[in-house]
């Protein structure tokens, strides 16, 4: 059942949408609140959260709020930034990927962090850190990959949906008003032409292209570029399949990544800190901190039905069927 919903998500995503009815509130986040999960010692590492689809989006309605992932991940750099005892940052990452453009200034954002702070970045991957979700860790000085990570999916997707047969079958016609030949490339109302595939390909080969350089940047010492690009042909790794093809450090857990941080940073003693708008929901290291609707209105499907009409993404798209 839940595929089927997740199918029917994807397809209607860009060319049809369910109506909500939402009354906009001015969001009322309260500041962030530094929370210690382990350890006294004075020298910190701060973990920062990336979880789920990588969108720009926020959301707010009667049922509660939910921030943009990227004003989430800066706010919580920039607080680790401004603060001397803050030694290393273990970026935790459970996410399939999303937007090309996301998943990108994620990226520079870090990147931008470490040329500024001077600390070592190490990225905990979770259960999924694929597509974007791998494209952000790029960043990073060093990857821990949970021993059951998927990871990898290097690989850029753009799903066109097509309508065109069905509105024809019901009697429905759409007419494209247009100046400029190619100003509908990629509308689900009309089937895709050979030029209009050559023009999308371009610019999804163009995605790849950077994403390959990205993943080189990161591991480079490690990997050649010719290694790199033959091993982002879109293929997932498991933890082990990437530790062996030198995508990740080490297979290990939350702890291990932390131990790396600590190691890099060349401290003796952390203490582990999340940064939190619930600081109270913050009980250990494993807490969700961020900014949830109060009712779970907003899912990763919805989040798919909005990404995916014709846009590039970096994205593990079989992740979110299977959900």
């Amino acid at each position: 059942m839940r595929a089927a919903a997740s199918a029917l998500a994807l397809a209607l995503a860009g060319c049809m949408s369910f109506n909500s009815i939402d009354i906009p509130l001015t969001p009322r986040f309260s500041e962030y609140t530094e929370k210690t999960v382990s350890g006294e010692a004075a020298d910190k590492v701060a973990i920062v959260d990336l979880r789920g689809v990588l969108t720009d989006d926020a959301e707010e309605s009667i049922f509660g709020s939910k921030e943009s992932k990227i004003v989430s991940f800066v706010e919580q750099l920039k607080i680790a930034e401004k603060d001397p005892a803050v030694k290393a940052v273990v970026i935790r990452i459970d996410s399939p990927g999303g937007g090309v453009t996301t998943s990108d200034i994620l990226y520079h954002e870090l990147k931008a962090f470490r040329e500024r702070k001077k600390v070592p970045v190490v990225a905990a991957f979770m259960g999924v850190a694929a597509s974007g979700g791998y494209y952000v860790a790029a960043g990073c000085d060093r990857i821990v990959a949970h021993p059951t990570t998927v990871t990898g999916s290097i690989g850029v997707i753009a799903l066109h949906v097509s309508l065109a047969g069905l509105l024809e079958k019901i009697g429905v016609k759409v007419t494209a008003l247009k100046a400029g030949d190619r100003k509908d490339v990629g509308s689900p109302f009309r089937e895709l032409g050979e030029e209009d595939r050559k023009i999308l390909q371009a610019m999804i080969d163009q995605a790849h292209a950077r994403f390959v350089g990205v993943v080189f940047e990161g591991r480079q010492g490690r990997l050649s570029l010719e290694q790199v690009k033959t091993l982002a042909d879109g293929r997932i790794y498991s933890a082990s399949q990437a530790l062996d093809a030198k995508l990740v450090d080490r297979v290990g857990y939350l702890a291990d990544a932390v131990e790396e941080a600590r190691a890099l940073a060349g401290v003796k003693d952390v203490r582990w800190v999340m940064y939190s708008r619930r600081p109270q929901k913050v009980e250990n290291a494993y807490s969700e901190i961020t900014v949830q609707s109060s009712l779970g209105m907003s899912s990763d499907l919805d989040r798919a039905r909005q990404l995916l009409g014709f846009h590039l993404c970096y994205l593990w798209e079989p992740y979110l069927l299977g959900r």
